[in-house]
């Protein structure tokens, strides 16, 4: 096998602390594809693009610029699995290049601790990572066991695709590269109304019952249209779709039950590592995954 393609991985505050079946997942399908994630310990927090950026948005923009100039002094391409910690990296990336006097006011700052950021590193999420660099062709020689009979919705959430000058996806209001995926697994992508609405998760700390009602309605539609799951990469929506399911049962109905997937579970499981999800089901997945386990046929 020739040698891996190497990544800077940016791991992010929720990941590790709070979902780290994603990051196991991923590392382990990206493995089997030839790519390996080398962290930094120089990058800190993003910071989150949604509270943060109203609060201070020169902090926001300090501290991301700083990390930026970690990546840069890598010499790789930067992946992030997380769509927040993408958003942050590359809105900073897009604002230090394209806004000359925003980016010599932060340089001000940051050579106080001698780093400079330019803004010109790449930086990419697992989306960008999977359908453009490594393929769907060698990724589909790569599925071992097909998902037949299972249909998938995706969701985008609000973080990974807009806006498009900065992050670079395949399309600003109706993006498929996720469908993309989940159709080289043999699963059958499932569409439905308002795609792109938010899971709810932003306005949770102002209005939690509200969050919930946006949540309910995005998971009831998703039902509706027919789909046994749900697949994402957002640890944010994760929390909401999946951990919160049964917090807006009220609006759901005590019968609702959807399963929620993140992708390197799915494609975990199409590769034949369905051990990894096995194994971590109970631990981080609060919506019972055997029913739908079982109609993949494994897990049994």
């Amino acid at each position: 096998m020739s040698k891996a393609i190497e990544y800077t991985y940016f791991p992010g505050c929720m990941i590790p602390f709070r979902l780290p079946h994603f990051e196991l997942t991923m590392r382990e399908v990206l493995s089997r594809l030839n790519i390996e994630l080398v962290a930094d310990e120089g990058h800190s927090c993003c910071p989150e693009p949604t509270t943060f950026t109203g609060v201070d948005f020169e902090a926001w923009l300090t501290v991301g610029a700083r990390n930026i100039a970690v990546s840069e002094s890598t010499g790789r391409d930067t992946m992030a699995l997380c769509s927040g910690c993408f958003h942050t990296l590359a809105m900073v990336g897009h604002t230090l290049q394209s806004d000359s006097k925003t980016r010599e006011r932060i340089n001000k700052r940051l050579k106080r601790i001698g780093m400079e950021a330019t803004g010109e590193v790449t930086v990419k999420n697992i989306l960008h990572v999977l359908h453009e660099d490594v393929g769907l062709d060698k990724i589909r020689k790569s599925i071992v066991q097909p998902l037949k009979d299972i249909s998938i919705a995706a969701h985008y959430g609000c973080h990974l695709v807009r806006p498009i000058e900065a992050t670079h996806m395949d399309d600003a209001e109706d993006p498929m590269w996720m469908e993309d995926l989940i159709e080289v697994t043999g699963a059958k992508p499932v569409d439905y109304p308002d795609k792109m609405a938010c899971c709810g998760a932003p306005i949770s700390p102002s209005d939690e019952p509200k969050s919930f009602v946006l949540a309910a309605d995005k998971l009831r539609k998703i039902r509706d249209a027919g789909a046994d799951a749900i697949v994402l990469v957002c640890p944010t929506c994760y929390t909401q779709m999946e951990m919160q399911q049964k917090k807006a049962i009220e609006h759901l109905g005590p019968e609702f039950s959807l399963p929620v997937l993140y992708l390197g579970e799915m494609m975990a499981l199409a590769m034949g590592m369905s051990d990894l999800v096995v194994n971590n089901a109970r631990r981080y997945h609060r919506v019972k995954l055997q029913p739908l386990l079982e109609k993949m046929g494994v897990g049994k």
